[in-house]
């Protein structure tokens, strides 16, 4: 069952209303508690609200895009933990890793994007920004996913928005990848959001079995679930 696809309009726009707010907050880095506590106005009649650029781009509504978003959430105007993630993941795409915005990934670190392989501070970035309390710090892929391992957090299949999707064996070498699910489509697809692809964040729409990531063009060999979600 998908209890988000038997909502009332009213509530759909609802919770398309408050996952823009999150996007928009993970855009200039106000906290998603402020956001949350700011009031938005509801769209204009016979206007739509749009939860993200891509689905304005693919020309789905909002509450089509938070259909996407999966799966079990506890309530439709209430943003849960993964709704965060997802957000904060979206409002990024785009950012260079030429831009100062890009420094904010790796804080605390002494580096910048320019010089070092980001991928996986991004991914973290997300997870922090979105309120999870255990994020991992490596600066590899797929040591990510032996994180995950090491914290009984990795699986291999069915993903969920706000997992983070690992390329590359686990282990505690380079060459692999790490990126946010921000959905699970019907076909089995994701949508996915990654960092230091292109020099940027990108949105990627990938297949799970044939996608390829990091400078090994590793396969996906699973995803690591968020502390708490």
């Amino acid at each position: 069952m998908h209890p988000t696809r038997h909502l009332t309009l009213k509530q759909r726009t609802a919770r398309a209303v408050t996952l823009a707010a999150l996007a928009a907050a993970a855009l200039t880095g106000t906290g998603a508690a402020d956001a949350l506590a700011l009031p938005v106005a509801p769209p204009a009649a016979g206007s739509t609200a749009t939860a993200d650029s891509s689905a304005t781009a693919t020309g789905r509504t909002a509450a089509d895009a938070a259909d996407t978003l999966n799966e079990g959430a506890a309530s439709p105007a209430a943003a849960t933990l993964r709704d965060r993630i997802v957000a904060a993941a979206r409002g990024q795409i785009g950012v260079a890793e030429s831009s100062p915005a890009c420094r904010k990934y790796l804080t605390g670190k002494g580096r910048t994007c320019r010089n070092t392989p980001w991928c996986a501070a991004f991914a973290e970035w997300t997870w922090r920004h979105a309120g999870v309390s255990n994020v991992p710090t490596t600066l590899l892929g797929r040591g990510v996913g032996k994180w995950g391992q090491e914290h009984h957090l990795f699986h291999t299949g069915s993903p969920k928005p706000g997992d983070l999707v690992v390329y590359g064996p686990p282990a505690d070498k380079q060459g692999g990848h790490v990126g946010v699910v921000v959905s699970v489509n019907r076909d089995g697809t994701l949508d996915t959001v990654e960092g230091n692809v292109s020099d940027k964040v990108t949105h990627r729409h990938i297949d799970p079995h044939t996608a390829r990531g990091g400078t090994k063009k590793w396969k996906v060999s699973g995803y690591v679930t968020p502390p708490g979600a």
